[in-house]
Parts: structure tokens; sequence; C-alpha cells
């Protein structure tokens, strides 16, 4: 009689552990569930960290730094998951890193069509800003004209188009406005450059 009480009392045991474990897993998978939903609700969540990024109070110091930024931003432009209203708020985050004589060419307005336009083509064309290397900052070229300090750097951006993955590399050359912060004037496709970390 106590062999058959100790294979019972074993036997509810082993029941309760096994449906405990079952409830276990069938609330993980649903709290995960609740959270990936969370995130997609909110768009891309790189893009939304970008967003809200206090530019004004926190610029970057060195030229290297403002390209990061701008390259972080870019990528975020053209990820899969980013709203219309994120593409348009990074697009006001990254004016901010503008010259004003670069931003004097297009209105805010002008700037965020442009910049709808430009991404809606790349989703159609299934393409995207996979990953980004921002040169280093000793391979960077400085100048001074006319009192202004200027500075030279590259960005070599990771495109993804299907399964075809090219490089484009921008150069883009940055001035010193009054208040110290580097500004990015204008950029330009380079055929090739050499980069290296930092």
């Amino acid at each position: 009689m106590k062999k058959h009480v100790k294979t019972i009392v074993l036997v509810v045991i082993m029941a309760a552990l096994v449906l405990g474990y079952y409830y276990y897993l069938s609330n993980r998978n649903s709290d995960s569930g609740k959270q990936e939903n969370t995130v997609a609700a909110s768009g891309n969540s790189s893009a939304a960290e970008l967003v809200t990024l206090d530019i004004d109070n926190n610029y970057p110091e060195s030229p290297r730094d403002v390209l990061k930024l701008y390259a972080r931003i870019t990528q975020a432009f053209y990820a899969s998951g980013t709203t219309d209203e994120q593409v348009e708020k990074l697009g006001m985050q990254a004016r901010k890193l503008f010259d004003n004589e670069l931003k004097g060419k297009q209105t805010d307005q002008e700037y965020i069509d442009a910049l709808k336009a430009d991404v809606d083509n790349y989703r159609s064309l299934g393409r995207y800003v996979s990953d980004y290397k921002v040169d280093s900052s000793v391979n960077f070229e400085y100048k001074t004209i006319a009192g202004k300090s200027y500075a030279i750097g590259t960005v070599l951006y990771f495109v993804r188009e299907g399964n075809s993955l090219n490089n484009a590399y921008h150069s883009y050359k940055m001035r010193k406005d009054d208040d110290g912060r580097w500004k990015i004037l204008y950029w330009e496709l380079a055929t090739s450059a050499k980069i290296s970390d930092d």
C-alpha cells in the first residue's frame, strides 16, 4: 500500500510540474508577442530614439561625430518600419546638422518632400542602408579659408538591394559655425576611399 501511495504522489507531482512548465511557456510567448507588437506599433525603434535625441543641447563635438550621427539618421530614413511621421522628424533632426548655406537651398517642406520621395523610391526597389562606416578622425582633412574652419570626411554606406550589396562612398565637407559647431556644408559621391576605424 505504501508503495502505491508513493507512486501516486510522485505521478501527481510530475503532472503538476509538467502543467506548471506548460503554463510558464504559454505565458512567456504571449508576453513576448505583446512586446513585439508594442515595438512594431511605434515603428522603427532606432528611428524613435533618434527623433527624441536633443541635438541642440547635445551637439556632436567633432566632425567625425557629426558624420556618425548623420549616418545613423540616414540609415534610419531607409529602414523598414520607419513611419512617414518618423521620416519627417528625422529629416528635421538631420537639418540641425546642416550649415545655414545648405539649409538655405530648400525650405524645410521642400527638403521633407524630396526626402520622402527618395525614401519611397528606395522602398519600391527593396533598397535600404544595411550599415555604414565613418572614416577615422586621422583621415579627415582640415583647412582654413578666409578665417573659416573646414573639415572633409568620408562615410561608406552599405546599400542592400535584394541579394546584392553595393558600396556608396560619400565625401562630406563641413564648416565650423560661429558657435563652434561643425555643420555639413555639402556632400558628393566619391568613387572610393580608404576607410579606417578610430
